[in-house]
């Protein structure tokens, strides 16, 4: 079921989805605070698992650490994925990782563009941010009863017309590309991904996952800097492992683990050595 807010531009047709579970009730808002609130009230009034919550804007979208998610009208794509049966603490875990590689192979699908993913929530283009991944739970003891999975994606928002401080850092899909991108059809593809993902992991475990988003992960093998509750942590990133933390090797080969609730900086990169009088 496609339930569509009156005016709403954002579009999606039942013709372009093969998801099994995923989608089972879309609900397709102009405006909206924030998908993932959304999708908690539509939780407590009885919306099946599956629900979609997608939005044309947002008038208070976040992201990690309650940070303010830029959400201008018409131009990206933000949407809530809602899982409501017990999961595994292992699914759970695997869902951020999920929800990054489904959007990183739409982005392929759609488009062309190659992006890569940076841990623990990120996706980039030509390491430039165009979009972020946002997993809220619900938990009883050790089991998760509801899990709300946002995705915000920039894809028709140039980036010489956004706020000058994500100039710097950020992009979109039709800076990258050069041409406007379709929003319907790079939800579809978002949608029909992580259908096709989460029975994969919901059947197989998380294993295949984890390598799939290591393959495309900016972060592993760099020299990174860790700003944790009992200090700074750096090392070399070495992996991540299927609880979704990350590995650091430190300088005297002693090995530390991360969470996602830590702030990961990369180290910046030495120039290359240049010979003398070059």
């Amino acid at each position: 079921m496609i339930r569509r807010a009156a005016h709403a531009p954002l579009t999606v047709s039942r013709s372009q989805l093969t998801t099994r579970r995923i989608a089972s009730r879309i609900d397709l808002h102009s405006s909206i605070d924030s998908t993932n609130t959304a999708a908690f009230d539509a939780a407590a009034a009885g919306a099946p698992d599956g629900t979609v919550i997608a939005a044309d804007s947002q008038r208070a979208g976040h992201g990690r650490r309650g940070r303010l998610w830029h959400s201008p009208p018409g131009r990206n794509l933000y949407l809530s994925i809602l899982l409501r049966p017990p999961l595994p603490s292992a699914v759970t875990a695997a869902l951020p990782f999920l929800a990054a590689v489904a959007a990183r192979d739409a982005i392929r699908d759609v488009t062309g563009l190659a992006a890569q993913t940076k841990w623990p929530n990120d996706l980039l283009i030509h390491e430039r941010k165009i979009g972020g991944v946002l997993v809220k739970t619900r938990r009883q003891g050790t089991r998760t009863l509801l899990a709300v999975v946002g995705i915000g994606l920039n894809v028709n928002w140039p980036r010489r017309v956004m706020p000058l401080p994500l100039r710097e850092i950020a992009s979109s899909l039709q800076t990258e590309r050069g041409r406007p991108v379709s929003r319907s059809r790079l939800l579809a593809a978002l949608l029909n991904r992580f259908d096709d993902g989460y029975r994969r992991l919901c059947r197989d475990g998380s294993a295949a996952l984890m390598a799939a988003w290591s393959r495309s992960c900016l972060t592993l093998q760099q020299l990174v800097l860790v700003s944790t509750a009992d200090g700074p942590l750096d090392g070399r990133a070495e992996a991540v492992d299927r609880a979704g933390r990350l590995t650091l090797r430190h300088g005297d080969g002693s090995i530390s683990r991360v969470t996602v609730d830590d702030t990961l900086h990369l180290r910046p990169r030495r120039p290359a050595a240049q010979p003398p009088g070059a």
